[in-house]
């Protein structure tokens, strides 16, 4: 998934019936897209259970991941343009992937939505990224794929295990709002410019995103399953049931500035987004009790997603500074006997200098969460598919607050990752980029199951058509 940045039109319904609207010509389709290649060398750090066993991982490695766009618009006498938008993905994604307890939904349609805009702003209706996500202004980066707006979903580097437990991981890779829930199905208004400013906003009417894992907790009926309410990506479903442990009515707004003063460009973004839980409680004989989202075990529970961030950018002779924050309270709540929050605060910071074809860039970001449902250790390492380890779940409260780790007993205390990242890019043409670099994460906390560095020189091709 790539980074999008908006001209200075937005959008509105009104726009559409404004006046008699009659295309001058048909839509006709065009085709577009992106691919991605790189070569890494480096090394990820191994996991170790508390058994013996361990999980090692190779330290040379080829990584791609492309799009194909069909993209159609045409302009109505009235002024509107109106389209189109499918994008295909070119790679064949993985079952599931999970990134700080997020689990990302299969898919191979990405996007697909209707667009239509004018002087009075730009709409978008389909399976699109939200406004505020798409708004994004703060650090800069030249490695493409990577960065710390939304990287490439492959493109992680850091030890699986590891980064599917640590719930501060996610987000040294995506610094703008909504990233876990990027292209459910969702209306997105975005005003005209006025005076450098921009407003977008976006309602989603419901979402289905695996959250919590590590703890036990299932939201919604299968976030992992097209054709299901509230699927990440282009989809279709009939009846969406409303209490099913899922998300609904989820609102974001979101604003950006750009303006010149003098040689100095400014460039600064804010954003928010609130969606409501909606527990099931029904009771069923298999779980003997109430389906409430939420694990009576270890405290654990789901609640209201919220989140907001912040970015800013300066830019002269060349040089261009940028940072960045994002508080994420990840769709969980205060841990029921704890009362401590698992909520994520991410910082980052880069420069990024271009000249004629190149561009060089460094950056980093520190995200931290407060962990404060606590995670348990990694007890084995087995073979399969792919070579996984497994954490113990406890039988009990008292087993999950107690000492035992080989039980299934939590440790608590925050967790964190952190990212360094080197690149540059340069153009050998219209559409084509070698890039290359180094880049090294750290994730770390109080469990064998969220610790892993890893760090990796890189060469890469990109290609825009």
């Amino acid at each position: 998934m790539k980074k999008l940045l908006l001209g200075s039109t937005a959008l509105a319904v009104g726009g559409l019936v404004a006046a008699p609207a009659m295309a001058a010509d048909p839509i006709k389709m065009g085709v577009g897209g992106y691919y991605q290649f790189y070569a890494l060398a480096g090394a990820i750090e191994g996991t170790y259970a508390l058994n013996g066993t361990s999980v090692q991982y190779n330290g040379i490695q080829f990584i791609q991941e492309g799009e194909i766009h069909f993209i159609g618009q045409t302009k109505l006498d009235n002024g509107t343009s109106i389209g189109l938008r499918v994008e295909l993905e070119a790679w064949n994604p993985a079952a599931a992937t999970t990134i700080g307890g997020v689990t990302n939904a299969t898919r191979q349609i990405d996007e697909a939505y209707l667009f239509a805009f004018g002087d009075w702003g730009r709409v978008e209706l389909g399976g699109k990224d939200d406004a505020p996500y798409i708004m994004y202004y703060g650090t800069p980066s030249a490695l493409l794929g990577f960065g710390f707006v939304q990287h490439n979903t492959s493109f992680s580097w850091t030890n699986p295990t590891a980064n599917a437990n640590n719930a501060a991981a996610f987000h040294i890779s995506a610094m703008t709002l909504d990233a876990q829930y990027q292209d459910v199905n969702r209306i997105n208004y975005y005003t005209p410019r006025f005076a450098g400013l921009q407003v977008g906003i976006s309602y989603t009417p419901k979402m289905n995103i695996g959250t919590g894992s590590m703890w036990g907790l299932q939201p919604g009926p299968g976030a992992n399953t097209a054709g299901v309410c509230g699927f990440n990506d282009a989809t279709t479903a009939n009846g969406c049931p409303t209490n099913d442990n899922s998300w609904f009515n989820a609102v974001a707004i979101g604003a950006n500035y750009l303006n010149k003063f003098g040689v100095v460009s400014v460039a600064a973004y804010v954003g928010y987004s609130y969606a409501g839980f909606t527990p099931s409680n029904n009771y069923t004989p298999q779980t003997s009790g109430l389906i409430t989202g939420a694990n009576l075990i270890n405290g654990a529970n789901l609640t209201n997603w919220k989140q907001f961030a912040a970015g800013l950018q300066f830019s002269a002779y060349g040089f261009t500074v940028g940072g960045s924050y994002i508080w994420d309270n990840n769709g969980l709540g205060a841990n029921y006997y704890t009362g401590q929050n698992n909520d994520t605060n991410a910082f980052s910071a880069g420069m990024m200098y271009e000249t004629g074809p190149w561009q060089f860039s460094v950056g980093g970001t520190i995200s931290t969460n407060n962990n404060g449902n606590g995670i348990g250790s990694v007890v084995n390492c087995a073979q399969g598919t792919t070579s996984s380890c497994s954490i113990q779940q406890a039988a009990s409260s008292s087993v999950y607050f107690g000492n035992n780790t080989a039980a299934g007993a939590a440790r608590f205390g925050t967790v964190t990752a952190s990212k360094i990242e080197v690149g540059a890019n340069y153009a050998l043409g219209p559409g084509i980029k070698m890039m290359g670099g180094a880049i090294f994460n750290t994730l770390s906390g109080p469990s064998n199951a969220v610790a892993g560095q890893s760090w990796a020189a890189l060469l890469g091709m990109d290609f825009r058509f």
